[in-house]
């Protein structure tokens, strides 16, 4: 029973290096370039849920207009919310985002600059 556990324990010990040499070779910067306007957008719709949670009002209009008025002091404490509820809906804005980005993306139209768009090249 122990020789199972030391290989569990070897195994669990060896994947930090396994990692390091998976992402050895990734660009770190560009990564972190490529995620920032997902991450941004988060922390935005973060702060919104946020000012949303705390401002007076019982119906949706009374609230709104609350929101539009508080809009000055969403950035006076730069860290993001912490509730619960808050960070969902930042997380879920962020990566609704990278969702439609990615959807556009595959979904684009092969078009071959100075062609007109319909040209047999691409034809059987």
């Amino acid at each position: 029973m122990s020789k199972i556990v030391d290989g569990i324990a070897k195994d669990l010990k060896s994947v930090p290096e396994k990692l390091k040499a998976k992402t050895g070779n990734v660009d770190k910067k560009k990564i972190f370039l490529m995620c920032l306007p997902y991450i941004l957008t988060g922390y935005f719709c973060d702060k919104i849920a946020w000012l949303w949670r705390v401002s007076p009002g019982q119906d949706a209009s009374a609230k709104m207009m609350a929101v539009m008025e508080g809009l000055d002091g969403l950035f006076s404490n730069p860290l993001p919310s912490f509730y619960p509820k808050d960070l969902l809906i930042g997380a879920g804005c962020g990566i609704a985002l990278r969702l439609i980005v990615y959807f556009k993306a595959k979904n684009a139209k092969k078009f071959r600059h100075g062609m007109e768009y319909g040209s047999a090249r691409w034809g059987a």
